[in-house]
């Protein structure tokens, strides 16, 4: 048993319940730097072997979760066999239990550095041989002093888009530009919801990602000066963990005309999906976005996309499959505090957003040619075998190895 494992021991067993809650804080700094110390020492990243493994929050609904399945899947669907596991109930404490070594070709952990951290604490520093990479997402021009220095406890750090790798410039670790795969075939079958109005749209976000960041005031009134309360013309906003911020979710309803409805629960994801594809546009006036995937979804559902021209969707994205918003810098101002410190992040133009919802109303024309265009290009740029191009030689290696067994 290692050092950590008989003090893990020794603090579950021996150390009584007040002492573990008084020691718990101190003491979990102390467990902290020992996990980022024994992350740094070697991990035969250059002689390991095995399956690739893929470490994140699989169960979870929202976009980190979302991108652990996208990549295992992505693999799979190129005849490359993965284990998958899960870390959802990780957590940097005393009470986790180290497993025994494990050798992997690749361990590739969909996690950003504090979930990170937790899952390295649970499963062992020292216990995982093989490549590290860390999938991380960040949504403003620069990423915490911290995430760069942590850096170091993978050999490579893939970034979603570009804006997100330039915001990890300086890292201890090299950065490289992996996006998010999709599947144009899972797309197709989508079964889309009922409609509500001859001309419909739909916004979708969660309170958990920064309301701030998501926009959806702006989304209510870029819908109001594009259409007033024409019933006609149909806003839904899918919002979900609204429940945790009530103060922001009544100001939310109390702003939303008759013809914006508001729903905040979680959904299955097939039911949003289907939301997007039954409706005419989907309204994305992010303030950031570090890659951008519930727009990129609706361009493969081929659900024409109105988008502030910022951030991470501008790797897939441009005037002609989307209708872009145009912005200025900003400072970044969050009331929820999930986004803090002086950057600045973009203020789409709301009259240039209206009078391209006006435009699409009336043209039916504009929104199929956006459609296909959308379409071609999430299947040039997204699919599984544009995704596999923008990875490292040695996990292409060890994928290519793992097909011919």
């Amino acid at each position: 048993m290692s050092a950590l494992g008989a003090a893990r021991r020794l603090w579950r067993t021996v150390m009584p319940e007040p002492l573990r809650k008084l020691a718990g804080p101190a003491l979990n700094m102390v467990l902290e730097a020992y996990v980022r110390s024994a992350a740094r020492r070697p991990h035969g990243a250059d002689t390991a072997s095995g399956p690739i493994k893929i470490v994140g929050y699989f169960a979870g609904s929202h976009g980190i979760a979302a991108s652990a399945r996208l990549a295992a899947r992505a693999f799979e669907a190129l005849g490359v066999p993965v284990e998958r596991i899960d870390v959802t109930d990780a957590r940097l404490d005393w009470n986790g239990r180290l497993a025994q070594p494990v050798s992997a070709s690749a361990w590739i952990f969909h996690l950003n550095p504090p979930e990170l951290l937790a899952a390295l604490a649970c499963l062992g520093p020292k216990q995982l041989i093989g490549p590290r990479y860390g999938y991380w997402a960040y949504e403003l021009p620069r990423a915490p002093a911290r995430w760069l220095k942590d850096a170091a406890l993978v050999d490579e750090v893939w970034a979603p888009s570009r804006y997100t790798a330039d915001a990890l410039a300086g890292a201890a670790s090299p950065v490289r530009v992996v996006p998010h795969p999709l599947f144009l075939e899972d797309y197709v079958h989508v079964v889309p919801a009922p409609r509500r109005a001859a001309f419909q749209g739909v916004s979708v976000f969660d309170f958990n990602s920064s309301l701030a960041r998501k926009n959806p005031e702006g989304a209510i009134a870029v819908w109001r000066r594009a259409f007033g309360g024409d019933p006609n013309c149909e806003l839904t906003l899918k919002t979900q963990n609204g429940e945790a911020f009530p103060e922001a979710l009544a100001a939310l309803r109390a702003a939303a005309p008759a013809n914006i409805r508001l729903v905040d629960q979680t959904w299955p994801y097939a039911d949003v999906l289907g939301l997007i594809a039954g409706a005419d546009v989907l309204v994305s006036l992010h303030r950031a976005e570090g890659f951008g995937l519930t727009p990129a979804e609706a361009m493969a559902l081929g659900t024409p996309v109105l988008a502030t021209a910022w951030s991470g969707v501008l790797d897939f994205m441009d005037a002609d499959c989307a209708l872009l918003v145009p912005s200025v810098q900003t400072p970044v101002d969050d009331p929820q505090g999930i986004y803090r410190g002086r950057q600045t992040w973009a203020e789409p133009d709301f009259a240039a957003a209206a009078d391209a919802l006006t435009r699409l109303r009336h043209d039916p024309g504009l929104g199929r040619r956006l459609s296909e265009a959308a379409r071609a290009r999430v299947a040039r740029q997204l699919s599984p075998q544009a995704w596999f191009t923008t990875l490292p030689e040695p996990v292409k290696a060890a994928a290519m190895a793992a097909v011919r067994r």
